[in-house]
């Protein structure tokens, strides 16, 4: 072997390259021009086909309906699929990010939708099966209810209209959390939206935003850049960033989504009244597959919907992982 080569193998070895068992891409950074060869930087992100299906490439998502849009939809609730069942606490719903990329490209979103109250449309799956409830599971936006889903988390607003007094109100917002939306970024991961108010008068309405208010200048999501982490590789891993999944829905033993369901509101008296925040949680459940794809509670069952947006395929490193905690 040319000495040359030993000394790099020998450098590679001491730096600990990955063996395949430990799930994870890794990345280099470019040794410089007439530099002596050295241990270099090196970063490591999830691999899917190792750390498990709950772990996802954006390279790997689905075209829709929109130019220059890949999304992917996936099922989840807090049963034994997913690490809980029947007992289990509940846990909160949020998104991790992994990267390995200084300067990536495209742009991101990250919703969370219940079932609607009535006229949800039956699943098509690109993986899985109407009685999967599972990381593996893939619902077809182009198709049923995966192009409904699609439209809602393409939306640039969700409505809620509040009547007066009674009934309950309606609008898709009861549905809606945010996870990478309304400004969010890897500064900023657990920031809320606005809170609407006046919302039990008889003209009151309340429309979320979930494009980039503040830092696109005419952007409508954030992009990459802002919700990885980039910062410079100092480690072998740079830090993923967490992003909790929050909802003005009111998640009471009723559930959320149905025709019942409420905001979580403060009122005063006159009737004036404000959303409140509270993060998504998922109760342990023992339901059947098909019991969990048919409730209207947004407790039971969550349609966790990504969406990037752009003309550069994501490299490998980029990752995306669906979290109960």
């Amino acid at each position: 072997m040319p000495l040359a080569f030993a000394i790099v193998g020998a450098l590679l070895l001491a730096v600990g390259l990955p063996h395949s068992s430990t799930g994870a891409y890794w990345t280099a950074t470019a040794t410089p021009a007439g530099s002596v060869v050295g241990q270099g930087q090196w970063c490591a992100a999830p691999n899917p086909a190792v750390s498990g299906a709950r772990f996802i490439r954006l390279n790997t998502f689905a075209a829709t309906s929109a130019t220059n849009q890949k999304m992917i939809i996936v099922p989840v609730a807090n049963n034994t699929a997913w690490g809980g069942g029947s007992g289990a606490s509940a846990k909160n719903l949020s998104v991790r990010l992994w990267g390995c990329q200084e300067t990536p490209v495209n742009d991101l979103r990250i919703t969370a939708w219940s079932n609607a109250s009535s006229g949800a449309l039956a699943p098509a799956w690109v993986t899985g099966s109407t009685t999967t409830v599972a990381p593996t599971s893939r619902l077809d936006p182009l198709s049923g209810l995966g192009s409904q889903l699609s439209t809602l988390a393409r939306s640039a607003t969700v409505r809620a209209d509040y009547p007066l007094i009674t009934p309950p109100p309606n609008g898709d917002a009861r549905r809606y959390s945010w996870i990478i939306a309304n400004d969010r970024t890897s500064a900023t991961p657990a920031a809320d939206p606005g809170s609407c108010s006046n919302l039990l008068s008889a003209i009151g309405n309340c429309l979320i935003s979930l494009t980039e208010l503040g830092l696109g200048l005419g952007k409508t999501d954030s992009s990459f850049a802002q919700v990885f982490n980039t910062s410079q590789w100092s480690t072998p891993t740079i830090s993923p960033v967490n992003y909790p999944a929050r909802t003005f829905a009111l998640q009471t033993s009723a559930g959320w989504g149905t025709t019942g369901a409420w905001f979580n509101v403060t009122c005063t008296i006159g009737l004036l009244c404000t959303t409140n925040t509270t993060n998504t949680f998922l109760t342990g459940t023992g339901a059947s597959d098909s019991t969990l794809l048919a409730t209207t509670d947004g407790n039971q069952l969550q349609w966790v919907v990504m969406q990037w947006t752009g003309t550069t395929p994501p490299p490998d490193d980029l990752v995306a992982e669906i979290v109960l905690s």
